[in-house]
């Protein structure tokens, strides 16, 4: 069947409609009750009003933003276009939490605490880590915080974290990296009356028919491709793809690629095609104009799949594994079954499965170290190989939904990587080694509970580089 024929099917049912009031026709409830709990509040146009707040945050010359996953993905790009004012962690990089300590000390510097719920464990340990007397600390949530009121920047319960780029979560990172206010409300605006519109020029709907077309073809693998590798727009796409397809053994995997179709590109003019949609993308306001497309055209592809884009129940059901075992440490040698290095280094030296993936956690993993490893990695494979790696516990916020909820022929590899560091946690009864190592773990329990392909080993990074290297050689 042709991508018009595909079309036309999106414009007969009028899926936009039934994306902005849902029914049962629109797709599965998910983990909502009922079909007016669904978060919509993404698809309202918004009001230009400077907060008061903003204004005041002006003052401060660096800003730290804190979080996981969609609370932290927006200030990853701006820090990407404007460093010198915008920094994030997702990670437990000890170098880097040490970093970070110190640029919180300086009055001069404002760190966010993103998290919606408030209740996010990584979060909350990186804040104690980083900022727990920090002065100027304010609190990006839906929640009510017993705090001063003007150190609590509340966002609307009526949208997700991957949804929330027209929250505080996706405006304000931009806002203090000097984007302009107005701009920002205009192209989200923008986007939101043409995705609206039921029509084969609806870039939303045309992006919906080419991925539909596709994975009607069994191409579930999605190539995605930026401008530049660094710019941390193909990770935002990633979760977004991830999350909200990756469920009941349905959805897309995406991969950082240009080797095979479908593709989505990031480049200079919009152009699509059977197999590609490539996407104007500028770093500047008119980014939110193109996010807002992509959230239409994924909401609209879940419907034709029968899939419910909203919620994540494997990423919930690994929170509430992660807290189950921190709960009962005394008994963790109890639970830890490890696979033997020798096994490991047979089975990447022999594995021929369709789709590898390697998830890696550690405390002593810096940027310069996760390039090395992933390049010696993928050298190992070749350019033939799909091999995705990911590193926790950010990607736990991001892919682990559709690793453990779609993609079964997936083998994983989780790996919990020693080091010769560790840090005490404030106002905890363990260390961060001890956190990462159990969190790690944790997944891994996940994976096999829901009938993944996964295996479980420790070592160290100079161990697996030397590995890796030895076949490379």
């Amino acid at each position: 069947m042709s991508l018009e024929k595909y079309l036309d099917q999106i414009l007969d049912q009028n899926i936009i409609s039934k994306l902005l009031s849902p029914n049962n026709d629109s797709f599965p409830l998910g983990d909502f009750t009922n079909y007016q709990e669904i978060p919509l509040g993404w698809t309202n146009n918004l009001s230009y009003k400077e907060p008061k707040e903003y204004k005041e945050l002006k003052k401060f010359n660096k800003y730290i933003f804190i979080g996981m996953g969609g609370a932290i993905s927006m200030a990853r790009i701006a820090s990407f276009i404007n460093p010198k004012k915008i920094i994030y962690i997702d990670s437990f990089d000890i170098k880097l939490i040490k970093s970070l300590k110190q640029e919180a000390k300086k009055s001069s510097t404002a760190v966010f605490i993103c998290s919606k719920s408030n209740q996010t464990i990584e979060t909350k340990l990186l804040e104690n880590l980083i900022a727990v007397n920090k002065k100027e600390k304010f609190y990006i949530t839906d929640q009510i915080l017993d705090i001063e009121e003007t150190r609590q920047l509340n966002t609307p319960k009526n949208i997700g974290g991957r949804y929330s780029i027209s929250t505080h979560l996706g405006i304000l990172p931009f806002y203090l990296a000097g984007f302009d206010l107005k701009k920002i409300t205009n192209q989200i605006n923008k986007a939101n009356k043409e995705c609206k519109i039921n029509d084969k020029n609806n870039h939303a709907i045309l992006i919906a028919g080419m991925l539909y077309k596709n994975y009607i073809d069994n191409k579930n693998l999605i190539s995605i491709y930026s401008k530049n590798q660094k710019d941390f727009i193909y990770d935002w796409l990633e979760q977004l793809i991830s999350e909200s397809t990756g469920k009941e053994e349905k959805g897309l995997l995406p991969i950082k690629s240009l080797n095979f179709y479908p593709v989505i590109k990031f480049g200079n003019e919009n152009n699509f095609t059977d197999e590609s949609a490539e996407l104007f993308i500028e770093y500047n306001e008119k980014i939110f104009y193109t996010f807002q497309k992509l959230m239409y055209s994924i909401s609209i592809f879940c419907s034709m799949i029968n899939v419910q884009p909203f919620d994540q129940p494997n990423v919930e059901s690994t929170k509430i594994r992660i807290q189950s075992i921190l709960d009962k440490l005394n008994d963790k040698k109890e639970n830890f079954h490890e696979n033997s290095l020798i096994e490991l280094y047979q089975l990447l030296e022999k594995d021929n499965s369709d789709i590898i993936s390697f998830l890696i956690f550690s405390s002593n993993l810096d940027n310069n170290m996760k390039e090395k490893l992933v390049d010696q990695i993928k050298s190992f494979y070749g350019k033939d190989k799909k091999v995705i790696i990911f590193f926790g516990p950010s990607y736990l916020h991001s892919t682990g939904q559709l690793l453990k909820g779609s993609f079964k022929n997936i083998k994983n590899y989780v790996i919990y990587l020693h080091g010769n560091e560790d840090l005490n946690i404030p106002n905890s009864l363990y260390t961060l080694n001890t956190f990462v190592k159990n969190q790690g773990y944790s997944d891994h329990l996940e994976m096999k509970k829901n009938k993944r392909n996964s295996f479980y080993f420790e070592t160290t990074y100079d161990e697996i580089i030397k590995k890796l290297k030895v076949k490379n050689d």
